[in-house]
């Protein structure tokens, strides 16, 4: 499964998310491939810091040719997983034109929601090539036992989950390059 992390807003969490994931397929025993599609290199950033043996594996490939090349590039594993930009650009559109699910990672607000309408206009344009494409809004960073917590559930396409780990947890992740809370 390609599964494509975007959102044009940045500081919402595509890269915690993203590394966070690969992390956990890992540890189910399968094989996960993370793709830095991102100019800023986060992710990037975060292998090249981490200590010990990696978990998965992480390239770079900020350019938007991501849906051509991803056949080639993740050969052998089992999912992966694509860190996208922060911006609506083509590399954006080539991410989600090489994804089977697109996740949506939004803070709980409404100036979040709204930023995200570019990329839900890029998915609805994608799906006219990708009749499968699936997507849905990931709620990050959502404090549990407050007013906008609790309304975070009515997001709609928003996934359904229970107790979310405070951001701190899973920034705390990244630090030592974990890529676990």
């Amino acid at each position: 499964m390609i599964i494509g992390v975007l959102n044009q807003k940045g500081g919402v969490g595509k890269t915690t998310l993203s590394v966070n994931l690969a992390a956990c397929l890992t540890r189910t025993g399968a094989r996960a491939l993370l793709i830095d599609a991102d100019p800023q290199g986060s992710a990037l950033d975060w292998a090249a810091a981490r200590e010990g043996e990696p978990l998965f594996s992480v390239v770079g490939l900020p350019r938007a040719t991501v849906h051509k090349e991803i056949g080639q590039i993740g050969q052998g594993y089992d999912h992966i997983i694509i860190d996208g930009p922060p911006r609506v650009t083509d590399l954006a559109r080539s991410a989600i034109m090489a994804a089977d699910v697109v996740l949506i990672p939004v803070q709980p607000s409404p100036y979040d929601i709204w930023a995200a309408d570019e990329v839900v206009k890029l998915i609805d344009e994608a799906r006219v090539y990708k009749d499968g494409l699936k997507s849905a809004f990931v709620v990050n960073l959502k404090i549990a036992n407050t007013a906008i917590g609790r309304s975070a559930g009515r997001i709609p396409g928003a996934c359904p989950g229970g107790q979310h780990h405070p951001a701190r947890d899973f920034r705390r992740s990244c630090g030592p390059g974990s890529g676990r809370a």
